[in-house]
């Protein structure tokens, strides 16, 4: 029995080592520094589908920013709700599908983004999700300011930071930290590993290298467009960036309700799990298996009434719980007590990404937006 604890002790130790090592080191968009800069005019393109509830909480931020962008061009896919209505509020660019033109079997966020793509004048481009704020009046100017500093060449992409309000939605502190470590970008050994997608709520690169690579036309076929973009960006030697968007970029995830949530999060999870490195597969599965041994081991040396092995016992699930917190810390603020209750936050995780797995690979169909989407 004592083996056994030793052992379980053992991997719990290697777990933790593991969650450092899968996001390490996650930068940040840094703040506007108070220079006045030039840039180039940017073309702002959002598409939404059925966003009545957030496209008002983006524009109205994104009208406040202090460097105007030249043109808001915002693609509808569709919409059965208000979102049209709402728009015509604002000085923006409408676009909506050509029934006579268009193609009926393009659709989806992806091809939004490539028909914005092709009515946009400015010299940079911004792809932003609806659900999507900028934190302050100097958002645009500080990612600008980012985005100059890696000499305005490459694809440059942002996970907001993720607000949460209601129960559920504190739910999505693991799934949103293990996408983001799910991309390579962040560990130790980021040079070494090929950076696996971009975040899709922000994506930005010059009209320029947009179009030299062919941009979302190459991945009309794909709904996971930041993964594939990303691709087609390495494929012509261009660098992907990736940051944290925190206190600069944020947003609240899935308002609508757990149904909302549940569909929005299996849609892309499995899948872009598929481009992760193994190495940082391997440490996300180790440090998620420590975590349910953590609690293994608090219930045996409880049930054994083994008083020194249930302090080591309580010891260790309190630093799990403390690097959970710490992680979670890095793309979101979610409740410190929600890390006390970590293994049912973990099984929320487990239990989204198997079902995500059988929609993806079994299935071949997920739901969105009251929309059956091939995969």
């Amino acid at each position: 029995m004592h083996v056994l604890l030793i052992m379980s002790i053992f991997v719990i130790l290697i777990a933790i080592g593991s969650g450092f090592f899968m996001l390490w080191n996650f930068p940040y968009i840094a703040r506007y520094k108070g220079e006045k800069r030039g840039y180039p005019a940017i073309s702002i393109i959002i598409p939404v589908r059925n966003e009545e509830d957030n496209i008002s909480n983006l524009l109205d931020s994104l009208f406040a920013q202090s460097l105007k962008p030249k043109e808001i061009i915002v693609v509808d896919d569709d919409s059965t709700d208000r979102t049209v209505e709402i728009l015509s509020r604002y000085d923006v660019k409408i676009k909506q599908r050509d029934q006579a033109i268009d193609d009926p079997q393009l659709v989806g966020k992806t091809v939004a983004c490539y028909r914005g793509a092709r009515d946009a004048t400015g010299e940079w481009l911004m792809f932003i999700d609806a659900d999507t704020t900028f934190d302050h009046e100097n958002s645009l100017e500080s990612i600008c300011q980012s985005f100059q500093e890696k000499h305005a060449s490459g694809l440059f992409t942002i996970q907001p930071y993720h607000r949460t309000k209601r129960l559920y939605e504190h739910f999505s502190a693991p799934l949103n930290m293990i996408v983001v470590a799910g991309l390579n970008a962040f560990t130790p050994l980021k040079e070494r590993f090929e950076t696996g997608g971009a975040f899709g709520p922000f994506l930005m690169c010059t009209s320029k290298e947009y179009e030299q690579t062919g941009g979302h036309e190459k991945t009309l076929d794909s709904y996971m467009d930041n993964i594939e973009l990303a691709k087609v960006f390495q494929a012509n030697n261009l660098p992907i960036h990736n940051y944290g968007g925190r206190g600069v970029f944020s947003y609240r995830m899935y308002p609508e309700g757990p149904k909302q949530w549940l569909l929005g999060w299996s849609k892309s999870v499995a899948n872009g799990s598929s481009n992760t490195h193994p190495s940082v597969m391997s440490a996300i599965s180790l440090w998620i298996t420590g975590g349910y041994i953590a609690v293994i081991l608090l219930v045996l040396s409880l049930w054994l009434t083994m008083p020194i092995w249930t302090g080591i016992s309580v010891f260790l699930y309190a630093c799990y719980a403390c690097q959970f917190m710490w992680l979670a810390g890095k793309v979101g603020k979610f409740p410190n007590w929600l890390f006390l209750i970590y293994p049912v936050v973990l099984s929320a995780f487990v239990g989204v990404f198997t079902w995500s797995y059988i929609q993806v690979n079994v299935l071949h169909v997920v739901s969105w937006r009251d929309r059956k989407i091939n995969v």
